[in-house]
């Protein structure tokens, strides 16, 4: 039987993907302090918000690179804030850092010291890490979506974009969102300036600024649908500024399923913690429309069943 390798902070199956070591207490502090929820953290890494509490509590300590890549992300942070520090001295070293590690000490020619390493390919190297550890230009913006796991057909649900400029000024932008086939925008926050049902795209024109950093539109599924399906959303953020056009990253798509759009982990009720991420993950969302009775009675009775023939919820006393 195969044992497990480990290696400082990564712990390995051969052929598994990579795992790393994390600290929970440093992420639900960081998580806190920048006024997040677990609801937003499992929406933008893929998990649930069981699986946010449970690293937050140190239940699982070893969790996917890619998971944790995502996380830091998700918190604006370098990945290597939320490792477990008693693991990372003697963890490897990240490529950025293995590569800076790489180069020639100060005082020597780089030509002397690429030349016998097989030149052109540490020079590209080289010349790879000093473009990855560029910072993004002033003045562009980048922006994220937030998306529900899953809808029923025939409902709606919240449509979230995050955006996170690089510098203090304030930039010119259109915001340009194409929606699954099928799908309709019933309502934004702000406004939306314009919607083009040929091409199913809603956008915004406007510029950056700090007190309004999310957008968001109400969605309406088709509710000929079939379960099972997922739907897939695309857009971009354009810039005047000499931004250019940045993709929406975040999240893309979601399943058709029979469970309320604020049921995380898809146990027909909403609990607490999902309900409490609703308010917080909403409040900056005036004047939209999310069916707030709605989720309030399902959350103050005792669940809830999805009636397919009538595509309705069904609130249990």
């Amino acid at each position: 039987m195969n044992q497990p390798k480990e290696n400082g902070n990564t712990q390995a199956y051969p052929g598994a993907a990579p795992m790393v070591r994390i600290d929970g207490g440093t992420i639900r502090r960081l998580r806190e302090s920048r006024g997040l929820t677990q609801l937003y953290l499992s929406t933008v890494v893929g998990v649930t918000t069981d699986t946010i509490s449970r690293w937050e509590n140190r239940r699982y300590q070893s969790i996917k690179l890619e998971n944790a890549e995502k996380l830091a992300q998700a918190l604006e942070i370098p990945l290597e804030d939320i490792l477990d520090k008693q693991c990372a001295a003697e963890a490897p070293l990240p490529a950025e850092q293995k590569a800076a590690a790489e180069l020639p000490p100060r005082g020597v020619s780089l030509k002397s010291w690429l030349l016998p390493a097989g030149g052109g390919i540490a020079l590209a190297a080289a010349l790879l890490f000093l473009l990855l550890a560029k910072e993004p230009p002033s003045g562009t913006v980048t922006a994220e979506r937030i998306l529900p796991p899953h809808v029923p057909p025939g409902q709606t649900f919240p449509v979230l974009i995050r955006l996170h400029p690089a510098g203090r000024e304030t930039v010119s932008l259109i915001i340009k969102e194409t929606m699954p086939p099928g799908c309709k925008a019933l309502g934004g926050s702000p406004a939306i300036t314009s919607l083009d049902a040929r091409e199913n795209t809603l956008k915004w024109i406007g510029r950056t600024e700090p007190d309004r950093p999310i957008h968001a539109y109400i969605c309406q599924v088709p509710a000929g649908i079939s379960l099972g399906e997922t739907l897939f959303f695309n857009g971009a953020v354009t810039m005047k500024e000499g931004g250019g056009d940045q993709p929406i990253g975040g999240a893309a798509s979601l399943v058709v399923a029979p469970f309320h759009w604020a049921d995380i982990n898809r146990d027909n009720i909403i609990d607490d913690e999902e309900i409490l991420s609703v308010y917080e993950q909403y409040a900056e969302t005036e004047g939209l429309d999310v069916d707030q009775d709605l989720t309030d009675s399902i959350w103050a009775g005792s669940g809830y069943a999805w009636d397919g023939e009538q595509k309705r919820y069904l609130v249990l006393d």
